[in-house]
C-alpha cells in the first residue's frame, strides 16, 4: 500500500474549488443574466422612447406636408391677416381662394400684365407694319402672303389681346373648380384621416395593450400625444427599422411633390405675364408659337390634376390594407406587415412620378422634357422668352 498525502492546504483548495464551480458560479451566471437582461431592456426601452420621439415628430412633419401640398394644390383656401389687436389677437380674413386664384388676382401680377400688354401693342403694330412691307415687297413675286391675309391676321391678334386675359383667368378658375369637385366627390366620407395617422395605423396594429382600440387612432392625429402611445401600445417591440424608413420615404416623396407643384404654380404665373407677347408675334408667323404657348399654359393647369387624384386615391384605398382582417394565404403577419409597408412605399412613389401623367397625354414632348431633365420650368422658360427673341429677330432683320 501507498500512502497518501494530503495537506490541509491542498484539502482547503479542493473543497473551495468545488465549491466555486458547484454552489458560486451558477449563482453568478444567474446574477450576470439578470443584470445583463436589465441593463439591455433599460436601453432597449430608452432607445424605445427616442426612435417613438422621433417617430412622432417625422408623422407630424408628414401631415404638415400634407397641408402644405393642398394649398399649393390649389384645395385649401388661403386666408389674410386683417388685423392685429393686442386684446383679441390676429383677426383672419378668408379669401375663398385657392392660392393660385389668389396670387392671379394680386395687384402687382395684374399690373405686370397690363404693362406687358401694352408693349406688346406696340410690338404687334411693329410686326403688322413689317409683315405688310414683307407682303408689298413679295407681291411682284409669289407673294405667299398677301397684305388681306396680313391685316386678317392683325384683327385675329386684336381679338385675341381682348380675349387673353378673360380666357386665362376663365381657364384657371375652371380648373379650380374641377379640382375642388373631385376632392369633395373623393372626401364625401369626410373622413378627417391624415397620412400620419394611416401610417401610425398601419404600423402599430399588434402592438397594442390589452383593451386598446386602435381603430380611434386612425384620425385625429392621436399620435401626438406621446405619453398615451407608451400606454396603450408596446412600442419597445415595434419594428423600428421599417417605420423610420417607410415615414421617412414617404417624407421625402411628399416635399418632392411639393416642390413639383410650386414650381407648376410659378411656370403658370409666368406663362400667364408674358402672354401678350406671343399674341403680337402672330402677325410674323400666324399664330404657331402663340398656339405652342396655349398648349403648354392648358398642359400645366390640367397637370394639377395627376397628383392630387394619386394622392387622394392613395388616402382612400389606404384605410382598406390596414383593415386587420386582410390576410393573405401563406404569409404571416411579420410578412403581411411588409406587404402593407410595399402599399404605401408604392403608393407614395406613384404620387410623384404621376406629376406628369396628363402631361404625356396633353404634351408629350414637354413631358419628355421634365422627366429626361428633372426641371419642371425648363420648357415653359425656354416658350416664354423664345417670343421676345424671334420677335426681336425678326423686327432687326
Amino acid at each position: 500500500m501507498v500512502p497518501v498525502n494530503l495537506s490541509f492546504l491542498s484539502i482547503l483548495q479542493e473543497v473551495l474549488r468545488w465549491v466555486f464551480e458547484n454552489v458560486l458560479m451558477p449563482v453568478i451566471k444567474d446574477v450576470f443574466n439578470i443584470l445583463v437582461t436589465l441593463i439591455g431592456e433599460l436601453i432597449i426601452n430608452a432607445l424605445s422612447g427616442i426612435l417613438l420621439e422621433i417617430w412622432v415628430i417625422l408623422l407630424k412633419v408628414v401631415d404638415f406636408l400634407e397641408d402644405i401640398f393642398s394649398i399649393f394644390s390649389g384645395l385649401t383656401s388661403i386666408s389674410l391677416i386683417k388685423d392685429v389687436d393686442l386684446k383679441t389677437g390676429v383677426q383672419y380674413e378668408t379669401t375663398n381662394q385657392g392660392i393660385v386664384q389668389y396670387l392671379f388676382g394680386l395687384g402687382s401680377v395684374q399690373k405686370t400684365f397690363m404693362v406687358i400688354m401694352a408693349i406688346s401693342l406696340v410690338l404687334c403694330m411693329l410686326t403688322t407694319m413689317i409683315s405688310v412691307i414683307r407682303s408689298m415687297a413679295d407681291s411682284p413675286f409669289e407673294n405667299k402672303k398677301p397684305i388681306s391675309a396680313v391685316l386678317q391676321t392683325s384683327l385675329k391678334c386684336c381679338l385675341t389681346f381682348a380675349l387673353l386675359q378673360f380666357a386665362c383667368i376663365f381657364a384657371i378658375q375652371m380648373t379650380t373648380q374641377v379640382l375642388l369637385q373631385i376632392n369633395l366627390s373623393i372626401n364625401a366620407k369626410n373622413d378627417q384621416s391624415s397620412m400620419g395617422d394611416q401610417i401610425f395605423y398601419m404600423l402599430a396594429q399588434g402592438h397594442e395593450k390589452g383593451g386598446t382600440d386602435i381603430k380611434k387612432y386612425a384620425s385625429g392625429a392621436k399620435y401626438a400625444n406621446v405619453s398615451d402611445i407608451t400606454s396603450h401600445f408596446d412600442y419597445v417591440h415595434f419594428n423600428w427599422i421599417i417605420v423610420i424608413v417607410a415615414t421617412v420615404f414617404i417624407l421625402g416623396i411628399l416635399l418632392a411633390t411639393i416642390i413639383g407643384s410650386v414650381q407648376r404654380l410659378m411656370m403658370i404665373l409666368i406663362l400667364y405675364i408674358v402672354s401678350p407677347l406671343f399674341v403680337a408675334y402672330m402677325p410674323l408667323d400666324e399664330g404657331k408659337s402663340f398656339g405652342q404657348w396655349r398648349e403648354t399654359f392648358v398642359a400645366y393647369l390640367i397637370s394639377a390634376f395627376s397628383p392630387i387624384l394619386s394622392m387622394k386615391l392613395f388616402m382612400m384605398f389606404l384605410p382598406f390594407m390596414m383593415e386587420d382582417k386582410l390576410r393573405i394565404p401563406g404569409i404571416d403577419e411579420s410578412q403581411m406587415v411588409c406587404v402593407k409597408l410595399l402599399f404605401i412605399i408604392g403608393g407614395a412613389l406613384a404620387i410623384y412620378t404621376s406629376r406628369n401623367l396628363f402631361l404625356k397625354v396633353l404634351n408629350p414632348s414637354l413631358a419628355g422634357q421634365m422627366d429626361g431633365n428633372g426641371a419642371a420650368g425648363s420648357k415653359a422658360g425656354s416658350i416664354a422668352f423664345a417670343g421676345v427673341n424671334k420677335i426681336i429677330a425678326k423686327i432687326g432683320a
